[in-house]
């Protein structure tokens, strides 16, 4: 996919996917950035974001979804060899979210009540930044391979259920950082769920069990008292 970063760039050329069950909400958009020259598709639902998603350059994606939690769609993103430039919308004003989504690969974020031309701007902002794909800085001997869904240590396969991969490679993209559980619900759950913490922390002791049995260092994966979880940016 090629991405855009200059102003002589950005034009038609410009593929929007706009992620909005709210149809008259979706319409809008679609009008304003068709009016400013770029070109849209249309997905009221994750399954139909996820089918499209690689086509686009940038995406307009609502959090609050009919099928999950938009979060989902933030870490399937940032999993492509090429992502797009994610631009959140929601009526969520609360900044612990905002941060979350930024915190989560999302380029920026516009609250509602908004107006379409705004987004078109946002849009055109966050494509003239230097293209630079963040990623993860796993520890020695961690290796993570997104697209394959398969993780090494020191070469040994890890025999990792889904639910503790996805685990795996969220804290992987944010070394050394601490990640509340609610953030982790929100990237590998989706926000539609309601998990009991001790749901999670079955999740984490699992795969605590396997990283050791590969023979991974004891305070590699870190459960940081009354707050989250982190992955180490290296042993100790």
């Amino acid at each position: 996919m090629r991405r855009l970063g200059t102003d002589s760039d950005l034009g038609a050329a410009i593929r929007v996917l706009v992620v909005e069950d709210d149809a008259a909400i979706a319409d809008a958009i679609r009008y304003a950035l068709e009016k400013d020259g770029m070109s849209t598709t249309h997905a009221g639902t994750l399954r139909g974001a996820r089918a499209r998603l690689d086509a686009a350059d940038a995406v307009v994606l609502d959090l609050g979804l009919p099928d999950g939690s938009g979060f989902s769609l933030l870490l399937d993103a940032r999993r492509l060899e090429s992502p797009p430039r994610v631009l959140v919308l929601t009526s969520r004003d609360d900044e612990v979210d905002c941060v979350a989504a930024l915190e989560a690969g999302a380029d920026d974020y516009v609250t509602k009540p908004f107006s379409p031309r705004v987004i078109a701007a946002r849009i055109r902002a966050v494509l003239r930044r230097p293209t630079s794909q963040v990623k993860g800085s796993e520890p020695a001997g961690l290796a993570i391979d997104r697209a394959r869904r398969l993780a090494t240590f020191a070469k040994a396969v890890l025999p990792l259920t889904k639910i503790e991969f996805d685990l795996l490679a969220v804290l992987a993209e944010h070394p050394g950082r601490v990640l509340t559980r609610k953030q982790l619900v929100e990237q590998v759950w989706g926000g539609a769920y309601a998990l009991a913490p001790r749901t999670v922390d079955s999740h984490f002791k699992a795969l605590r069990q396997k990283l050791r049995a590969a023979g991974a260092p004891e305070g590699l994966l870190e459960t940081v008292r009354a707050v989250g979880f982190r992955l180490r940016e290296g042993p100790e």
